[in-house]
């Protein structure tokens, strides 16, 4: 068994939408693209989100999530900016 699943779709999202994004319009999106209901996929999208969190690719803010890793070229973060986030430290 794959032990994070969806993470394909999961960046698809932010990468599609090109903003920051809550934990429930994350799900919908993978939940449309895997033509699966929301409850199927929820419990995946939501262990991968909080560890691609807990690993420092997504940052997070009154429940908003933002990806971190330099995927989008032109909105970089600065290096203090994104290691505050990894700490868990509010900006």
């Amino acid at each position: 068994m794959t032990r994070y699943l969806f993470t394909d779709l999961i960046l698809e999202a932010f990468n599609v939408f090109h903003r920051p994004m809550n934990l429930e319009e994350v799900i919908a999106y993978v939940a449309e693209m895997e033509a699966k209901s929301v409850d199927e996929v929820r419990l995946a999208v939501d262990n991968t989100v909080t560890a691609a969190w807990l690993h420092g690719f997504l940052g997070k803010e009154d429940k908003i999530f933002t990806l971190l890793c330099g995927y989008w070229d032109d909105e970089e973060l600065d290096r203090e900016k994104r290691n505050k986030n990894m700490a868990g430290i509010p900006s």
